[in-house]
């Protein structure tokens, strides 16, 4: 890269440190014309060694570090410059303002990150899980992009790919030798190669159906009649006592959020007002919200007073949740039971939290699958998840040509090829690389 551009690294407000850093060949004949410290010589300036000095800008100077790291070991495989200054946002700008005036350009966002994938220091995967890493709400989500930004996706889709380089070669050498049985055995040799590479990417594609859960939490719906004890089942979910809890039918007249993590999964609960035949404006409204709560849910708490013979309002709430993924929550167990047993339900105290934590996991099993480990290499980006769909439908296509021409045979691989190259960047697809890179924030 000709241009030399520059950044501020850390969020912009008061702190202890701001970062900003430069890239390109220019960055540290920049630097050299703003930063002095003692015995600092431009030609013996050092990579990776921490200078203290002054940084002057408009008649003053500002004490700090500054750091040097040489091409091509930095992020970008550019000449790398960072100031490390005093956190303040006025003071911060302004030195970024100095670095711009002395022939840097500001960095678009993701700019730094995408030299670092131009100049192979990383691949478009491991870009898209430092994305991962910043915007993680969950352990399991932070783990599972730490796994992806080490390249261990990368080191397997690398392998197939060198695989099927591998495949394309065999078949070029059939048409140097074109007898049939030759031509036969190496077909043989390729489909099953196709069919080992169709079920790594199977196993991939399952680890990819907990992929919404771990990035946007689970959703859970609370819902029941009045009074069966939702409120009290929010508050021992979640440890805390956030909704209010009465005696009162209806207290509960709007939407309450909140969210734990379990198991690396973020549980978001929403708390609804109790479904009944109301006459009160306001708790009719509150009532609606929880029509449609039931509707978007990932999973729906029917919350059933155990203490008590099932009501009319039960009945009606228990056949409209059946059309969705549901859990029968029968509450109040610490009380003599009245009400019917269920096929799907789960005993709760709410009031002296007992099986609230075996209803965590009953949740936690019936939405995602049991194998899940965040320690191991899984896909947890949308866009991966698609392009690796889209290579084991090709492979399901190439073994159903096992009687078709090697040209067929071979046009269908290098779309493999091709579909795979996508996750890691090892394609020509340009607007798909410029779209991951726009997702950054600035000086990253």
């Amino acid at each position: 890269m000709e241009t030399t551009i520059a950044a501020i690294s850390t969020p912009l407000g008061r702190g202890a440190i701001s970062i900003i850093r430069m890239s390109g060949k220019n960055s540290l004949q920049i630097a050299y014309k703003l930063f002095q410290s003692k015995k600092l010589d431009y030609e013996k300036i050092e990579p990776n060694k921490l200078y203290l000095g002054n940084f002057f800008f408009e008649n003053n100077k500002e004490k700090c570090f500054m750091v040097y790291f040489k091409a091509p070991n930095s992020y970008t495989g550019e000449d790398v410059v960072e100031f490390q200054i005093h956190g303040g946002i006025l003071l911060t700008q302004k030195i970024l303002s100095c670095l711009i005036e002395k022939g840097a350009l500001l960095a678009k966002p993701g700019e730094f990150s995408q030299r670092a994938f131009e100049n192979g220091k990383i691949s478009l995967d491991e870009a898209e899980a430092i994305i991962g890493e910043i915007n993680a709400e969950s352990d399991g989500e932070l783990k599972a992009n730490l796994n992806l930004a080490n390249g261990k996706l990368k080191e397997k889709i690398l392998k197939t790919q060198n695989d099927l380089t591998e495949i394309l070669a065999q078949i070029e050498a059939t048409l140097d030798y074109p007898e049939e049985d030759f031509e036969q055995s190496v077909k043989a040799v390729i489909f099953e190669n196709i069919k080992s590479i169709k079920k790594d990417l199977k196993k991939y594609l399952s680890q990819a159906e907990n992929l919404k859960y771990i990035n946007k939490g689970v959703n859970i719906a609370i819902v029941g009649s009045p009074n069966v004890g939702k409120s009290s089942l929010l508050n021992a979910l979640i440890g805390q006592d956030k909704a209010i809890v009465t005696e009162i039918p209806g207290t509960t007249r709007d939407i309450v959020n909140e969210s734990i993590f379990y198991n690396g999964i973020k549980f978001n609960f929403i708390d609804t007002a109790g479904i009944r035949d109301a006459e009160d404006k306001v708790e009719k409204i509150g009532i609606e919200k929880s029509q449609k709560s039931i509707e978007t849910a990932d999973i729906v708490l029917c919350v059933i007073d155990g203490s008590k013979k099932l009501q009319a309002s039960d009945k009606k709430i228990l056949e409209k949740v059946k059309k969705y993924n549901y859990i029968i929550v029968v509450n109040k167990s610490d009380c003599k039971r009245e009400v019917q047993q269920f096929e799907q339900e789960i005993q709760v105290s709410a009031v002296k939290e007992e099986g609230v934590e075996s209803l965590k996991q009953q949740i936690f099993n019936k939405l995602l699958t049991d194998n899940i480990d965040f320690n191991q290499m899984m896909i947890v980006n949308e866009r991966q998840a698609a392009n690796i769909k889209e290579s084991y439908l090709i492979c399901k296509e190439i073994l159903l040509k096992q009687e078709e021409s090697m040209d067929i045979v071979t046009m269908l691989i290098k779309n493999l090829w091709n579909s795979l190259g996508k996750i890691t960047g090892q394609c020509e697809n340009e607007s798909i690389i410029d779209l991951i890179f726009s997702k950054f924030c600035l000086g990253k």
